[in-house]
Order: C-alpha cells, then structure tokens, then sequence
C-alpha cells in the first residue's frame, strides 16, 4: 500500500485556466428514458449525448462514453477502465473527471476508485434518481455540480467523491440511503464535505487526510470470491456448512449490533479462520460501525477478535466485501488485511 503522495505527472498546483473537465459516462439512470407511462426505464444513447452536451459556465467539457449499462452491470474491467482513462486525461491537463454511474453500486464504485485514484485533480462520481426523460430529471442539475466540483481547486487532494443533489461526499463514507428519493446519498459518520453553491464549492468540514491507497493501478478483472452472509435472530450462519473452506478466498458477515453473531456461529466461523481464510465482521445496522472492545460474550466483538476476525469499523458491508476482495487480490497478508481495516476503525 502506498500513502497519500502524488503520482509522477500529478501536481499540487491545479493547472491553468481555463478550467477543463473531462466526462467518462458508464451509463445509468441519468443516461436513460422511460415509456409514455412513467416506467419501464432503459439505456438510450440519444438520452446520453443529450445530457453530455449541457453546457457548464466557464469549463471546457470533453465527453467519452465507456458503457451505457445499470449500475448492476459495471464490472472491475470497467473501473479499470475510468482510471485509465482518467489518469491520461489528468496528466494531459485537464483539471478533473466527472464519471457518470447508476445509483444502485455507486457507492461501492466510488470507494473501490478511491483505493487507486493516485491523483490530487478529483474524480468525481454522480448520476440521477429520475431518467432523463422524465418531469423534473435530476441528472442535469447533478451533472451541473460534479463538474463545478471537478473543476474547483477546492476539491483537489482528497481522492474519490460522489455529488448528488448539490452535496459533496468522501467516496469512504457515503451510502445510498433512499431507494427513490433524489436525495439519495448520505455520509456516515461526518455528513458531506462541501455544497456545491452555483460556482462555489463551500465546505463543511476541513479536508480529510486520505487513507492509504493500494499499491495496484486499478482493481483486477479477476476478483478472488468472498461472499457476505448475513446474521440475524435464531441464525447461526448454518449456510457455512455448505460453504467449503477451498471454495472461499475471504468471508464478509454483516452483523447485527457492533458486529455480533450468535454463539453458535462461532464454531463455524472458527473453522474457516484456523484454516487461513479471512473473515470480516461489518455490521448490518446503517450508522455507528462496529466495535473493538464494547461487548464479550460469546459472539460478541471481543470474542469473534479472539478467533482472528477483522471488524469493518464504519465501512458497510459492501464496500468491507471490495477492500477484502482488492487487497486478496494482491495476495496481501493477514497483517495487511488487519492494517487496511484499522484505518476505518470506529
């Protein structure tokens, strides 16, 4: 893993005006028209050129489609692709890059993004709630603000973020939180870094020092399989016993609480990590994280650290499911793994 330092061909001085900000599009809701009775949404390339071509007060805007699929749909390869892409257009001059993205994995792109975006210029993810063809599209306005945000030196230096409905969010902390409303996004536990204000980009916080990022350049096409069980009441994750250890490069439980399970699970969990495979407790609840030191009965935090379990500290499930997979994939070892996960320790 590598710390926060800019890569060659990236500078702390943000390049000369005029601004100029490229448009890396994967598709999406914002990139999407629905039929005559308000559903039935689906890609439309014409909905895309449509939405690329909105004029942004005083920033150049270079478009370049990498796909026009949901957000179900976007794969590492395609990510790999957006940092390529992103990267060269950086270094030739370009202030910033607005990804374009479907809202329902945006969050888990963003924070995969963030582990190997080595730039100070931001990348700068967003999307919409409503297709494009529909009565009050949010894409435009949102569209609008990641690129006010791409271009405001302001938001250089601080890796991945995702503007949605006029804030500004780390790429670590935000999650969807709305299945339909267009302000979707949300930030745990600090809220949103800024507000994008017409031209302004007014903070709210002071800027984060950003976690170490991974040594690899983007995430691999072939991502090692860790599944993610979820833990509940009168559930002793009995799905392990049909999960052979052989069969699983890394385990993800979503707890419930600070990252418990019941009693009973111990054993199996126990199973897999005496023979190597590494498991990773987040929790289920959307907000507070999961705890070091809270909690000691059997299936408590304290007693699944005692087995060798990592805590997720803040991070979601989801995105615990990705840092595990991109730093398996770098065959990292175990101390490794537990380094990663401290750095989001709560």
């Amino acid at each position: 893993m590598t710390g926060t330092s800019s890569a060659p061909g990236s500078s702390r001085t943000p390049p000369s005006a005029p601004s100029a900000v490229t448009l890396l599009t994967l598709g999406g809701t914002i990139f999407m028209t629905q039929g005559a009775d308000g559903g039935h949404a689906a890609p439309d390339a014409a909905a895309g050129e449509r939405v690329s071509s909105t004029l942004i007060d005083g920033v150049g805007l270079t478009a370049h489609e990498i796909a026009n699929v949901s957000s179900s749909d976007v794969r590492p390869r395609h990510l790999a692709e957006v940092l390529e892409r992103a990267r060269q257009t950086v270094d030739d001059g370009a202030h910033g890059v607005v990804l374009t993205h479907g809202t329902d994995t945006l969050e888990e792109s963003a924070f995969l993004q963030n582990r190997y975006w080595d730039r100070d210029a931001p990348l700068v993810v967003t999307g919409a709630m409503r297709p494009a063809s529909a009565p009050g599209a949010d894409g435009p306005a949102n569209l609008h603000d990641a690129v006010r945000t791409a271009a405001s030196p302001s938001a250089r230096g601080v890796g991945v973020l995702v503007v949605f409905d006029a804030q500004v969010h780390l790429a670590d902390q935000v999650t969807k939180a709305s299945s339909r409303s267009v302000s979707a996004f949300a930030s745990a536990p600090s809220g949103p870094l800024a507000l994008v204000d017409g031209a302004e980009l007014r903070l709210l916080q002071a800027m984060p020092e950003r976690v170490a990022r991974l040594s690899a350049g983007a995430p691999s096409a072939h991502q090692p399989p860790v599944p993610t069980v979820m833990a509940g009441l009168d559930d002793d994750l009995d799905l392990l016993d049909h999960l052979p250890a052989e069969a699983l490069s890394g385990l993800v439980i979503a707890g419930v609480g600070m990252g418990h399970v019941s009693p009973a699970a111990m054993p199996r969990l126990r199973r897999l990590l005496e023979v190597g495979v590494p498991v990773v407790v987040a929790t289920r609840i959307p907000s507070g994280g999961t705890s070091t030191h809270h909690y000691a009965y059997p299936g408590s935090e304290v007693d699944l650290l005692d087995a060798g379990a990592v805590m997720a500290g803040f991070l979601s499930p989801a995105k615990a499911r990705l840092l595990l997979r991109a730093l398996l994939a770098e065959h990292a070892p175990a101390e490794t793994i537990h380094a990663a996960f401290a750095a989001y320790a709560s």
